[in-house]
């Protein structure tokens, strides 16, 4: 890939990562606000959205990676 490329690809991931994170707190929100009873529904929820944090902070790290593998390759 050319360099531009890959900060192409580093901004698509962090601006995915940032939407995943915006999700996942109004899940959270909204799970607080519920009045929903049933504690093997909660927990899946409350699941989903660990889930969810997991992958943003997983994709943020990538981007981050993507931009020091192509900081290095030019000090090379």
């Amino acid at each position: 890939m050319k360099k531009i490329d890959m900060y192409d690809v580093s901004n698509e991931l962090a601006t995915y990562s940032i939407q995943l994170k915006d999700i996942s707190e109004l899940i959270l929100f909204n799970l607080n606000k519920s009045d929903i009873s049933k504690s093997d529904e909660l927990d899946r929820l409350y699941f989903l959205n660990d889930y969810i944090k997991q992958l943003s902070n997983e994709l943020d790290q990538f981007s981050t990676k993507v931009i020091r593998g192509d900081k290095n390759d030019r000090d090379n």
